[in-house]
């Protein structure tokens, strides 16, 4: 092949990729359009119905008898959109229970054994929205599901729809949920923390793995039942640190003798993050026979330790303030420097951070 064939090969491929790329570009536009030519055309067609239900006119029938005339996937978007965020909750139940039989909500929520993942996740936000009792096994389904985005986007069916069953099921998968999304499931067991007590009661009390027991402590930290954290208590003496730390964070919420007994003997661990967690502990539980340990602890040498020492001292009324006091004299530099840092702050930012 010449030299002159290569040059006229090389142009016609660029030639080729230009005009591919234009065409892209055209149909992405063109397909851009219509999409926002029917959003149009949905809204057009519910503002009307929308307005009747807001004004009580009615108690829906009229939107969802809008929304059976959309395409599925318009009429899927939109439910989303009006009960997230322009309609209360007493008015979005009412409109879930008559939109919930009709085709387009059952073709929706029949993606959820779908392969793919944003099909489950459209059936999950719609779940959200439409979810009744018979639905658990659905939501069972949906929030211990693989991928993080599903699982997250069907947390808030977790309120308006659970039994035993489920709950166990949500706190048996919490170890193996990304953090954001245990987070989330956490906080939406609370809306049934009898049920969620009970199961979190049962699961520290067997043995498991060191994930397993961080998530479950976590749970116990959110939930802040009397059962819940008492069962947390001997994990304070567990054997791994990242369960003791995990342990001293969820116990500063337990008020009782045997809490502040255990975030008192964890000042003197051995690990500096287990020793700071304990310290705001102490400080939180107001634990006035921890003093003299918090005074050690300014001495301490981590650098955080000694902060959560100092604010725990500064919190811990006049005792604690004169302990303070007594760092701030003392021929230990670090420990001097940390009272006077700590004893500078105004009352509002040492309360952000204590709780921070």
């Amino acid at each position: 092949m010449t030299r002159f064939a290569v040059l006229v090969l090389i142009a016609a491929l660029q030639l080729a990729f230009i005009i591919m790329t234009l065409v892209l570009l055209f149909v992405t536009r063109l397909r851009g359009s219509r999409w926002r030519a029917r959003e149009d055309d949905a809204q057009i067609a519910l503002a009307e119905p929308l307005q009747r239900i807001m004004l009580g006119d009615d108690r829906g029938e009229a939107l969802a008898a809008a929304l059976g005339r959309l395409r599925r996937d318009a009429a899927t978007r939109e439910m989303i959109s009006i009960g997230g965020t322009r309609l209360s909750p007493e008015q979005r139940a009412g409109l879930a229970l008559l939109v919930r039989h009709a085709p387009w909500v059952e073709q929706t929520l029949g993606q959820a054994p779908s392969r793919k993942w944003w099909k489950r996740m459209e059936a999950a936000r719609l779940l959200v929205m439409v979810c009744e009792e018979r639905d658990v096994d659905l939501v069972e389904r949906l929030v211990t599901d693989g991928h993080a985005a599903v699982a997250s986007a069907a947390t808030g069916a977790i309120g308006g729809c659970a039994n035993p069953s489920l709950v166990s099921a949500i706190v048996g998968g919490l170890p193996f949920r990304p953090g954001s999304v245990r987070l989330q499931q956490c906080n939406a067991l609370r809306s049934h923390s009898a049920l969620a007590n009970d199961a979190v009661v049962v699961a520290l009390s067997r043995p498991a793995s060191v994930a397993q027991l961080r998530a479950w402590i976590q749970l116990a930290e959110v939930l802040a039942t009397p059962d819940a954290l008492a069962a947390v208590v001997p994990l304070a003496s567990h054997a791994d640190r990242d369960v003791r730390t995990s342990a001293a964070r969820a116990l500063r919420s337990c008020f009782s003798a045997e809490g502040a007994e255990a975030v008192s003997g964890l000042l003197k661990d051995e690990d500096w993050r287990v020793r700071a967690a304990a310290a705001r502990a102490v400080g939180a539980l107001n634990v006035r026979g921890a003093i003299p340990m918090l005074s050690e602890s300014m001495h301490d040498e981590s650098w955080w330790v000694r902060f959560r020492a100092g604010l725990a001292l500064a919190d811990l009324s006049m005792a604690g303030r004169a302990a303070l006091e007594e760092a701030q004299g003392s021929p230990d530099p670090f420990a001097r420097d940390m009272a006077t840092l700590v004893k500078g702050l105004s009352d509002g930012s040492r309360l952000d951070l204590t709780s921070a």
